[in-house]
């Protein structure tokens, strides 16, 4: 269900009581690792998530790695306003 490298690996698999007949099946809750920012990042306006990550590490689908990196923002609108001050990690999930 989870691929190997995805920031979903050991995340339990939640579902139903296991005698229900076709149970559905879930990913629980994934604990976000402590991730220290390499740099701070002031943001520009009209700037996005995965272009951040493309510039960063190549990759926009890994937009994840920032928002893990600031917790204290749960929306990534708020994180993207203009001028605000951004953590930028290092790239701990490495591509093959």
């Amino acid at each position: 269900m989870v691929f190997n490298g995805s920031r979903y690996t050991g995340t339990p698999i939640v579902g139903p009581d296991e005698a229900e007949k076709n149970p559905r099946r879930a990913l629980g809750l994934r604990s976000i690792p402590r991730t220290p920012g390499a740099l701070i990042y002031a943001v520009v306006e009209g700037e996005r998530l995965d272009h951040l990550a493309n510039r960063f590490y190549s990759e926009p689908q890994k937009y994840w790695l920032i928002l893990d990196a600031n917790p204290d923002v749960l929306n990534p609108f708020e994180l993207l306003q203009t001028g605000r001050q951004i953590q930028i990690p290092k790239n701990r999930i490495l591509s093959k």
